[in-house]
């Protein structure tokens, strides 16, 4: 997904400029352990845990996005972490639905997984904030030619959304339709809606991407992750300010092209949760939970120079040294990047890890979600 200079590893780094938070950490070039301390019967010794990694960006290789927590859990227990990234947000609740004793699970989840899946199958092992933020939003946009003003205008038009197990990206839109007077039909139980041509199924930025490739699309739902940066920040703080106020994407509003309009947008979702097969009974299951709770902002970062190695990126190491530098707001724009620098340095904005802490949360949290799965009259796990 190609991307302007405004980006989130910028505002990351500002973040971590403003709070004062030093250090990043220097990560191996794969997920496993590095065994260079000469022993080779250590291996032997290793607990392997498996992750359960939720689709979001069809663009972004998630287990190289998630090197810094998975490193730092593997540096600091001697375990291993395998990463498994899932083709759906179903397939993810259904890893985690088999987990039984003895499996050790950790999964990044959909919010609908905490009240799908509920306490007896999992645990909730902390939200996953962005810059303070422990709400985001659901969004429906539109091109900014595309005479679509307001969301019944989408009457017997298509509409591209992501995955219907989303919270942001399916039932949040499909909510949106709805409130707005539009028949979504079984669209939200896996048919079709009545009032619009609903194409889902793709990940967030697809979903963005497809209003803006395909001439016969006139409004994508996504998280507004994908769908904010296209949109100027003015236009969302005059007509959207609850959004303006909470959203974490407000940095990069209007940071990328081409211009997207927001027609409408959800209530605030509580943020992603990290949870936990609930039949692993295991101190070093509770270990790492309370470490992963106690990370701070920066120990969540990428080293600039691994990342880049990792992603065969060119980029001036001044750039990097300067995301590197906690001092320093890393700005491509003080580079003269060509236009293949460019994507190189969207490419690598694309895959520094989203959130910037984990805090303690539990089942209750996510209550707002069954609101929506009442909103749109459906079982939860169906929407999963």
């Amino acid at each position: 997904m190609s991307q302007d200079s405004g980006n989130a590893a910028n505002s990351r780094r500002s973040f971590l400029t403003k709070t004062g938070a030093v250090g990043t950490i220097a990560l191996a070039g794969c997920l496993g352990r590095s065994e260079d301390n000469g022993d080779e019967s250590s291996d032997d010794d290793v607990e392997t845990i498996r992750w359960v990694m939720n689709p979001a960006e069809e663009t972004i290789d998630i287990q190289i996005q998630y090197q810094p927590l998975f490193q730092r859990i593997e540096d600091e227990f001697d375990v291993e972490i395998e990463g498994q990234p899932t083709q759906s947000y179903s397939h993810t609740l259904q890893d985690l639905d088999r987990a039984g004793e003895g499996d050790r699970v950790f999964a990044d989840t959909s919010p609908i997984a905490v009240p799908t899946l509920g306490p007896d199958e999992i645990d909730v092992v902390g939200m996953r904030e962005q810059h303070g933020a422990e709400q985001y939003f659901g969004t429906l946009v539109t091109t900014a030619d595309s005479g679509i003003t307001e969301i019944s205008d989408l009457e017997g038009e298509a509409v591209a959304t992501a995955d219907a197990g989303s919270v942001s990206g399916g039932v949040a839109p499909l909510w949106l339709l709805q409130e707005n007077g539009l028949d979504i039909g079984n669209a939200a139980d896996g048919g079709s809606a009545e009032d619009f041509e609903w194409r889902s199924g793709v990940a967030h930025d697809l979903a963005v991407e497809e209003l803006i490739n395909d001439d016969t699309i006139m409004a994508a739902g996504a998280g507004g992750f994908a769908s904010l940066p296209h949109v100027p920040a003015e236009q969302i703080e005059e007509n959207f300010p609850e959004v303006a106020e909470i959203s974490a994407e407000m940095p990069n509003a209007g940071s990328r092209e081409p211009e997207l309009r927001l027609l409408d947008a959800s209530p605030p979702i509580p943020r992603a949760p990290i949870v936990v097969n609930t039949a692993w009974d295991e101190d070093l299951r509770y270990d790492i939970e309370e470490f992963m709770r106690d990370l701070e902002t920066e120990e969540l970062d990428h080293d600039a120079f691994d990342l880049a190695d990792q992603l065969n990126l060119d980029l001036p190491d001044g750039l990097l040294e300067d995301y590197n530098d906690p001092d320093v707001s890393a700005d491509p724009d003080e580079y003269d990047l060509d236009e293949d620098q460019q994507d190189d340095w969207s490419d690598f904005d694309d895959h520094t890890l989203w959130f910037t802490d984990i805090v303690e949360a539990d089942h209750d949290d996510y209550q707002p979600i069954n609101d929506f799965a009442e909103g749109l009259d459906i079982e939860l796990d169906r929407l999963g």
